[in-house]
């Protein structure tokens, strides 16, 4: 017996040219006909917002990049420090060369208080983060010191005095008072 015949799969209109059944060329050696892209092809989204030139990036609106993504730098502790140790700078830098050690001591105690309250904030255990911000309150005593030593030994004068002296003032009270938030904390 023999067997029946399937019917085809698509049916063809003879009359008509333009329905001719297409062959898929794509499996033939060296042809590149391709219909629709592969994943490490990257795809234009005409209702994007903006253009991202990598092409595996999320496609999420821009982040506001003034704040990162560690947890100290949305401290204001950790801002005014900032502030403290650019204005350290500038101050240590009008210091004369014979006293350059007292400088020095300003513009590391500075730059430790920067870098004690970043890893304060970023430590897991209470006890950890309040002794970094207990340290980091007294490099910003450290910092009132050697400006008040300078001003002594009348090395410095003027406004920036003052206004490094009350920033370091500001660090040491938001420093108190991340310590004072991290005791009431229950561990």
């Amino acid at each position: 017996m023999a067997k029946p015949r399937r019917a085809p799969l698509h049916v063809v209109n003879t009359t008509d040219s333009s329905h001719r059944p297409q062959h898929n060329t794509s499996a033939r050696v060296g042809t590149q006909a391709r219909s629709r892209p592969t994943s490490h092809e990257p795809t234009a989204h005409p209702s994007e917002a903006y253009a991202n030139p990598n092409p595996h990036a999320h496609q999420s609106r821009p982040r506001d990049t003034s704040v990162g993504p560690f947890v100290h730098e949305r401290l204001a502790a950790y801002q005014v420090a900032l502030q403290m140790a650019a204005s350290a700078g500038e101050v240590a830098a009008t210091i004369p060369r014979g006293h350059r050690n007292i400088a020095d001591h300003m513009l590391r105690a500075a730059s430790n208080c920067v870098l004690l309250l970043a890893e304060g904030a970023n430590r897991r255990g209470a006890g950890e983060k309040r002794q970094r911000f207990v340290e980091a309150r007294g490099e910003a005593g450290e910092v009132a010191a050697a400006v008040d030593l300078a001003a002594a030994l009348g090395l410095l004068r003027g406004p920036q005095l003052g206004n490094l002296k009350h920033l370091a003032a500001r660090v040491a009270a938001l420093a108190s008072g991340l310590i004072r938030h991290v005791e009431k904390r229950p561990s």
